[in-house]
C-alpha cells in the first residue's frame, strides 16, 4: 500500500476513534443529572453537534450543516422554540403514542408468547410480568390504566399478533421477535428470551419512574434502542438471548 494511502487510512481511524471517544463523552456528561427530557435533550444536540464537527473535517459542509441544524433545534426545544423540522404532522383524531413506546409494548408482547410457548398458563404468564417487572404498568395508555396489567399486556400481544398496531417500528419488531421464537426449541431457551424482552421493556417504562428500583437490579440493561431493533435481522441485537 502506498505511504500516502497508509497516512490517508490513519488519519480516518483516527477520526473515527475520535468521533466514537466524543460522542461517548457527550451522552456520559453530567451521570448525576436524571434521565428526564431537559438533560437528554442536551446530550442528543451535544452528539449530533459532534457528528457535524466530524463531517466538517471530512470537508462534506452541506452533511455537516445538518446535523448542526438538528442540534440546534432539539436544543432550541429547551428554550421553549420548537422548530418548524420537529413540529408534529396534525393527527386524523388523537394523537398516537410514540414509537419507543409501542416497541417496549411489543417486547412485553414477545415476552408473553415465549411465556406461553414455554407451557406457563395466561394466569402464571401474567402473575411472572406482574411480580417481577411491576414497572411495565407505566407503558399502558390513559385509557388502560384501570385495567387489570393481565388485561393490558394480553391486549397489546393480541393486537400485534392480528396485526392491528398501526406502528410501523412495533409492527416489525414484533414480526422479527415472532420468528427468532419459531427457532427456540427448548423451555429453558423461552424463558431466557421472554427475560431479556421483559427487562428491556421494563428498563424503558423507568422513564416514568426515575426512581424505579429495576435499574438497581438490572444497571447492565440499556433503554430501548430505536431502529437497530427491527432493522438488522441477520445481526446479532436486543432481540438475540445470552446462550
Amino acid at each position: 500500500m502506498p505511504r500516502s494511502d497508509r497516512t490517508a487510512k490513519s488519519k480516518f481511524l483516527n477520526a473515527l476513534e475520535k468521533l466514537h471517544r466524543d460522542i461517548a463523552r457527550a451522552f456520559e456528561q453530567e451521570p448525576d443529572y436524571t434521565l428526564d427530557a431537559m438533560n437528554e435533550r442536551e446530550r442528543y444536540a451535544a452528539a449530533l453537534i459532534i457528528l457535524g464537527n466530524y463531517f466538517s473535517s471530512l470537508s462534506v459542509k452541506t452533511i455537516a450543516a445538518r446535523f448542526f441544524e438538528l442540534g440546534s433545534a432539539i436544543a432550541d426545544l429547551n428554550n421553549g422554540t420548537v422548530r418548524s423540522l420537529l413540529q408534529p404532522a396534525s393527527a386524523d383524531n388523537r394523537r398516537a403514542d410514540p414509537s419507543q413506546l409501542w416497541r417496549a409494548r411489543a417486547r412485553v408482547a414477545l415476552g408473553l408468547e415465549a411465556l406461553r410457548r414455554s407451557g406457563l398458563n395466561r394466569q402464571d404468564a401474567a402473575l411472572k410480568v406482574a411480580s417481577q417487572y411491576s414497572s411495565i404498568a407505566n407503558l399502558a395508555g390513559a385509557k388502560a390504566k384501570d385495567s387489570k396489567l393481565q388485561t393490558t399486556i394480553f391486549g397489546w400481544r393480541r393486537e400485534l399478533k392480528a396485526g392491528r398496531v398501526k406502528n410501523f417500528e412495533a409492527s416489525e419488531l414484533f414480526a422479527e421477535g415472532i420468528k427468532r421464537i419459531d427457532r427456540l426449541s427448548s423451555r429453558q431457551g423461552y424463558l431466557r428470551f421472554a427475560t431479556r424482552q421483559f427487562a428491556e421493556a421494563a428498563e424503558f417504562s423507568c422513564v416514568f419512574s426515575p426512581s424505579c428500583a429495576f435499574r438497581k437490579s438490572y444497571p447492565d440493561v440499556m433503554v430501548v434502542q430505536p431502529r437497530q431493533d427491527w432493522g438488522g435481522y441477520n445481526d446479532p441485537g436486543p432481540l438475540d438471548c445470552p446462550t
